[in-house]
């Protein structure tokens, strides 16, 4: 029976990526006895494939890989705008300190080091799905004014109850592309960073928006905060 006390389990999707077959076997069992489903993969190239096609919850990603290592998997993930929130739990045989930097600079959400404690895994995957269930649309009301946070691609990860309001928008608000609201002016000020003006599907009025971007160490696009006011 799934374990309980683990509310987001069941149905949540969960990709194990190592090329040790009997690591891959323990955390299946493990991760099913909780109640997830589990894709597995034995390389990078494949997870990547996987999670292109099925586009699981989250990853469990081992570091230490032949030809293409966890940390280089993680970039990979991260470099696609659909996954940018995607939970990466890496596991590594290593607490190095280096190794950690590593990972937070390829991308990863957490660490848990082998051999790992059973609940400590199924308590850190539970946490990183929570927070990310929480940005994927949902309603932010810590946020004050009227402020819309999104991935590169403009998905929308998370907004306060305002922009909700400002926007018409439901929470969560699931995988809606705020760009589908811009005119061609819209869009190409948008692009070039700037400041810009849509309609709002909600009664119509026009919204004035100012964009911030966060880029990551090589200046790639990570999340744009959005705030907006009415015209």
């Amino acid at each position: 029976m799934p374990e309980e006390g683990l509310p987001g389990a069941a149905g949540a999707t969960i990709l194990v990526v190592d090329d040790a077959p009997p690591n891959v076997k323990l955390l299946r069992l493990i991760l099913k006895d909780a109640g997830y489903r589990v894709l597995e993969a034995g390389s990078g190239p494949e997870a990547l494939g996987i999670l292109r096609r099925e586009k699981p919850d989250a990853m469990v990603l081992d570091v230490r890989m032949p030809g293409m290592t966890g940390y280089e998997v993680c970039q990979a993930v991260r470099r696609d705008p659909e996954f940018s929130t995607l939970p990466v739990i890496m596991v590594t045989a290593l607490s190095l300190p280096e190794e950690r930097i590593r990972g937070i600079e390829a991308g990863a959400t957490d660490f848990i080091s082998k051999p790992f404690n059973r609940k400590e895994l199924l308590a850190r995957l539970q946490a990183s799905l929570d927070l990310a269930q929480s940005a994927r649309g949902g309603i932010l009301p810590q946020l004050p004014g009227a402020v819309v946070i999104v991935d590169p691609a403009w998905k929308i990860l998370g907004l306060s109850p305002l922009a909700s309001a400002l926007l018409g928008l439901p929470s969560p608000v699931g995988q809606f592309d705020l760009s589908a609201l811009f005119g061609p002016d819209a869009h190409a000020a948008a692009r070039a960073g700037g400041d810009f003006r849509f309609q709002a599907p909600a009664g119509g009025s026009m919204l004035d928006a100012r964009q911030c971007t966060a880029t990551d160490l090589q200046g790639n696009p990570v999340i744009r905060v959005v705030t907006l006011h009415a015209a």
